[in-house]
């Protein structure tokens, strides 16, 4: 679509005929577009004061000839006058409609053929004034108020549109045009970076302040901070993260005495609720390195964790403070917390993590010392075939999967237990690898002794996140 087919279609104002060509030249849209608008027009004024002195000194046949009229034609001959009047009107025309989207320098046209509202960008269906100072005054002292209640650093402005503008540009979308989303924006970007003092951060800004400016609604988006450490589970009989009641489902009953839990507390709950006293975060999200069973405790260096506070009005605070606080519970103790990113939680959860961890494990029947090294021999760099175990297969999709053992060390306890330390890959039920849970893992330490064994307690002494 050339300058004319566009500003017939849709009289825009010269900030918004800029912008169809916003990636040339380095100048602002107004003064772009107004400039192109100002060359078109200076071309038509120009062709059309020589076709009027052609005219009048009645140089018709050069008229013809320099705008490729067929003047040979009978129709022509009989019309001659008539064709040139449309080669006037049709410059007049143009002329018109670059007049009507603003450009009041034209001279060829009068005000009575062409009424004109000197506030083009009220009449322009691109912006619709978004633009007007008064506009930007009203959006900007909106996001002001919402933002005051928020601590942060960075900021981003993404601007939402209508459908019918979004129709619109895809009309008249031309190679080099600029969004109207990007020069808002900017715009917006700037007057709330002289307001605020804060810094405008692309990548991972703190607060999103998402504004539809033609109707001036403002949604903040404010992003989650992660805070990263390791944790150690000292007792038993608190699962990892909150356990939902299973007859209410979380929303309370006699059963849960009106909790909505199963247990009531947990290591998420432990180590969440300081976090979110002080940083004053909507909710959470706790994700660990993989989890423990609920008898299980997570002992050494402790099991890499990430913890999401969503939507904090403190982005902030003394970590050292909250980490004494948590470990002053007696139960769970958190080490190496600080800022992480949303990265961190997909390392944590998707990346396999070697583990060591010491069981006590209890027989039927006496073991002797023989019994206990071949348990060594056998599983020592062994590889395990590890059926779902039938515990869990309820909420676990039905599996073989396939684990190695490393390392195995035994320590006689009594004629009956002994103490069995394994190192081995991540996700190998260690119950089962002693049990053999009906020989759905293979080999297990019932199958090597032909005895039945129990797993008596268990720990996790290492998770080797270092090893990846």
């Amino acid at each position: 679509m050339d300058i004319i087919g566009i500003l017939k279609d849709y009289p825009l104002c010269h900030r918004c005929f800029g912008r169809l060509y916003g990636k040339l030249l380095h100048a602002s849209n107004y003064e772009r577009g107004k400039s192109i608008k100002m060359a078109k027009a200076m071309e038509l004024e120009s062709k059309l004061y020589s076709l009027m002195e052609k005219y009048d000194d009645g140089n018709n046949e050069e008229i013809v000839k320099d705008n490729d009229t067929n003047h040979n034609s009978d129709a022509y001959n009989n019309n001659k006058e008539n064709h040139i009047d449309e080669l006037l009107l049709k410059i007049k025309e143009d002329l018109y409609y670059i007049r009507r989207s603003g450009l009041l320098e034209i001279k060829g046209i009068s005000e009575e053929e062409c009424p004109i509202n000197e506030n083009m960008e009220k009449n322009c269906p691109w912006c619709r004034s978004i633009f007007n100072e008064k506009n930007l005054k009203d959006i900007l002292e909106r996001a002001l108020d919402l933002l005051k209640d928020y601590q942060y650093d960075t900021f981003l402005v993404g601007t939402t549109l209508p459908k019918d503008i979004k129709k619109l540009e895809e009309e008249i979308k031309t190679p080099h045009m600029e969004s109207i989303r990007q020069e808002f924006n900017r715009v917006m970007g700037r007057l709330l970076v002289e307001n605020t003092g804060k810094i405008v951060d692309k990548q991972n800004p703190d607060i999103v302040i998402k504004i539809n400016p033609y109707n001036k609604k403002i949604e903040l988006q404010v992003n989650s901070i992660f805070i990263k450490g390791r944790y150690r589970k000292l007792i038993r009989g608190i699962p990892q993260t909150k356990w939902p009641c299973n007859y209410c489902r979380g929303k309370g009953c006699e059963r849960c005495n009106y909790t909505g839990k199963r247990y009531n507390t947990s290591v998420e709950e432990i180590i969440a609720e300081p976090f979110m006293e002080v940083f004053k975060g909507k909710d959470e999200s706790f994700h660990g390195a993989g989890r423990e069973d609920i008898d299980v405790r997570m002992l050494g260096r402790g099991r890499p964790f990430v913890l999401q506070i969503k939507e904090p009005k403190v982005r902030k605070a003394n970590l050292k403070e909250i980490k004494e606080k948590i470990n002053r519970s007696g139960s769970v103790e958190v080490l190496n917390l600080e800022y992480g990113n949303k990265g961190d939680v997909v390392f944590f959860k998707n990346e396999p993590h070697r583990k060591t961890y010491l069981a006590v494990v209890e027989c039927e029947e006496e073991l002797s010392d023989e019994e206990l090294s071949k348990v060594v021999e056998n599983l020592e760099n062994s590889t395990i075939h590890q059926r779902t175990p039938l515990r869990v297969s309820h909420r676990r999709a039905d599996l073989i999967r396939v684990r190695r053992v490393y390392d195995v060390e035994v320590n006689r306890i009594d004629a009956k237990t002994f103490e069995l330390k394994i190192h081995c890959d991540g996700g190998l039920y260690i119950k089962e690898l002693i049990s053999g849970d009906e020989n759905r893992t293979l080999p297990s330490v019932s199958e090597i002794l032909n005895k039945k064994c129990k797993c008596k307690t268990l720990d996790v002494l290492e998770v080797h996140d270092e090893d990846v």
